[in-house]
């Protein structure tokens, strides 16, 4: 018969490991908890946190806003100088329009109008768009413009081409966006390079 050594007081006795007698044994650490559940119950804990103040932010936004409405008939209502102030640039503020801006095909296209020829004006009917007229740096600007003339390089169109490429460097010079190293490229519908032209 085998006997079991004593155990000490305070300390729990782990089999397969014999108590010597004279040397307790270390005490187990207790087991730490996933750091993974900690860290999905901290996100579900911001989830609902967010969704509650989220909630709470936007019902506090209507009330100031139904407040700063309240406040501004109240101020209008009053009459005087502060209130003369206040409706005059509430009427200024709804009055501004921006005026639409001219595309760059439409600026070209008057542009041709006013100073080409009656050749080049018939050209001009052809183009459909116009891209990179706006972005200089006198390194290595470019231009496109394109048409719908269906011809190739060797075709009637491609003197078309040429034409605007020329009354593209005139209509860059005349906006003052001329560039010392400006290369125009004129396409056909199917994108295919007609003519181009320094500007």
């Amino acid at each position: 018969m085998t006997t079991q050594p004593p155990q000490q007081p305070g300390y729990a006795h782990q089999p397969g490991f014999p108590q010597q007698p004279g040397y307790p044994q270390p005490p187990v650490p207790p087991k730490k908890r996933s750091k993974a559940k900690l860290g999905c119950l901290g996100v579900l804990a911001v989830i609902v946190i967010g969704g509650i103040a989220s909630v709470a932010g936007s019902g506090s936004g209507d009330s100031s806003a139904g407040a700063a409405s309240s406040a501004a008939a109240t101020g209008s209502s009053k009459g005087g100088h502060s209130s003369k102030t206040n409706g005059s640039a509430k009427t200024t503020g709804s009055s501004k329009t921006a005026a639409p801006q001219q595309s760059t095909v439409d600026a070209f296209k008057a542009y041709v109008k006013k100073h080409e020829s009656a050749k080049t004006r018939e050209a001009a009917v052809h183009v459909t768009k116009v891209q990179g007229a706006d972005k200089n740096n006198d390194i290595l600007d470019t231009a496109d413009i394109y048409t719908d003339y269906t011809g190739d390089l060797v075709s009637a169109d491609a003197g078309n081409a040429k034409l605007l490429a020329s009354a593209f460097a005139d209509f860059q010079a005349g906006r003052g966006k001329a560039s010392k190293n400006g290369l125009v490229t004129v396409y056909n519908a199917d994108g295919d390079v007609l003519s181009n032209g320094n500007y």
